[in-house]
Parts: C-alpha cells; sequence; structure tokens
C-alpha cells in the first residue's frame, strides 16, 4: 500500500472517530423504574398473589420477593416462598396476570410528591425523562395516557423502555443507540442501581418503594421525593458548568 493510500485511511478514522464523538447525546436523561419507585404496587400485588394462591401473602413476603427475584432462579423462589410450580403452568400465569391487572386498577396510585416533582423536573431546560419497566401495556401511547392518568401520573415522559422479560437488555440496547453520556437512574431496588452504575449513569435509591436503606448501594439514597428534585437540579447545573468551563483540574 502507498504511503498517499495509508493517510487517507489515517484521515479517514480520525474522521471516523470525530464522527463517533460528536454524535454522543450530551442531552440528560432522568431513568425511572416505574413499580416501587413512580407508583404504590405494594398493596395490589399482595392482593394479587393472595387471590391466585388462595392463602394469605403479606406485603413484607412481596417486598422480600420483588427483591430476590433478580439474583435467584425461579426454583429456589418457588421453594422460598411456597409457590406451588403447578400453580404457574396449565394457564395459572395468564389467571395471576389477570388478577395483578384488576389489582393494579383498583389499588395503584402515585406516591405522595411524585407528580409535583415530575412536572418541576419537566420545566427544567433541554431534560429528558423516561421509564424503564416490565409494565409493556405502558409502550403503547394511547394506554400510557389512560394507565398514568388512573394513577395520577403527569405523562412528562419522552420514551418508555418496556421489556416483559429483559428489561435490561432494552435498556442497553436504548441507551448504546441514542449514546447517551449524561444520565440519572431513579430505582427502588438494587437491580435498578445496578442498570444505572452498569452503564456509568448516576444512580439514585429511593426508600419508599420495596427497599429499605441497607438494601441500597447508590450514589444518592433518598426518603422522600422533595430530595429527588434538589438532587437532579445540582446535577444539570454541574453539567451546565463543566459545558462551560470545562471539567476541573
Amino acid at each position: 500500500m502507498s504511503v498517499k493510500n495509508k493517510q487517507k485511511i489515517i484521515k479517514l478514522d480520525e474522521i471516523e472517530k470525530k464522527s463517533h464523538i460528536t454524535n454522543l447525546n450530551e442531552t440528560p436523561w432522568i431513568f425511572f423504574d416505574y413499580s416501587g419507585t413512580l407508583v404504590d404496587t405494594v398493596n395490589a400485588l399482595s392482593n394479587a398473589y393472595s387471590r391466585f394462591l388462595g392463602r394469605d401473602f403479606p406485603q413484607q413476603q412481596v417486598k422480600n420477593l420483588i427483591r430476590d427475584f433478580p439474583s435467584s432462579n425461579k426454583i429456589k423462589l418457588m421453594f422460598k416462598y411456597k409457590l406451588n410450580p403447578l400453580k404457574f403452568v396449565f394457564g395459572g400465569r395468564k389467571t395471576f396476570e389477570k388478577y395483578r391487572q384488576d389489582e393494579f386498577k383498583k389499588n395503584v396510585k402515585a406516591f405522595p410528591g411524585i407528580p409535583e416533582i415530575l412536572l418541576k423536573i419537566k420545566k427544567m431546560a433541554k431534560i429528558k425523562m423516561a421509564i424503564v419497566t416490565h409494565e409493556i401495556e405502558l409502550n403503547e401511547p394511547e394506554e400510557r395516557e389512560k394507565i398514568l392518568t388512573h394513577f395520577g401520573i403527569p405523562n412528562v415522559f419522552d420514551t418508555v423502555i418496556t421489556d416483559y422479560k429483559n428489561k435490561e437488555e432494552s435498556f442497553n440496547l436504548f441507551l448504546k443507540n441514542e449514546q447517551i453520556t449524561n444520565g440519572i437512574f431513579v430505582g427502588d431496588t438494587q437491580f435498578d442501581i445496578y442498570l444505572g452504575k452498569r452503564n456509568n449513569l448516576r444512580t439514585i435509591g429511593v426508600t419508599w418503594g420495596f427497599s429499605t436503606t441497607d438494601d441500597l448501594d447508590a450514589d444518592h439514597i433518598i426518603d422522600n421525593p422533595r430530595e429527588l428534585l434538589q438532587i437532579i437540579t445540582d446535577w444539570v447545573h454541574h453539567l451546565e458548568q463543566r459545558k462551560l468551563h470545562g471539567d476541573p483540574i
């Protein structure tokens, strides 16, 4: 290969690298887990499991199950929480899903303070917001509007990332496609915090859902939605200063 052709290839590589850098999305994104972070689903899930199993399934058991679910295999969970696997075959999953949807319609609502905080965040310049959830019914815009309105959540979200089986995979793919560099993940379980940290996002763990302070290893752990607004405000200010003046030496 001639020296001239080598120089052309080097220049093309440099252009491609610069193009990749300039395509990075520097818009601040806030990613919210849904169940246990935006809306209170503990009572609804407790009722759904109790109806399905034919016995009392207390709220604390629901919280423990949700926390254990990402790190335990299904067989261990069945034994630990005395869930008869035969209940989940031969149409059992559909029956449980029906109970769950019934209970969600009757008993789910936004956590106090969340609607107001979401509206205030939305007013901040250039911020985008997304929900990351297993709830695939939120994927369709018209149905999402109805559900969020019913639960008292303002529909201020730029997108919803949903996947019934593997929301981690869908979330990772979204970040890759959008080339997002500045983001915060807000969630109520350590799995949510893991999703954020694995993608180099700041993380905020909330204690009003399925977890306590001891369960969470996040950059920030908060007990009140008002704290959420202050953290995000400070973070956005930091990003603006960094853009104007560069990173401190």
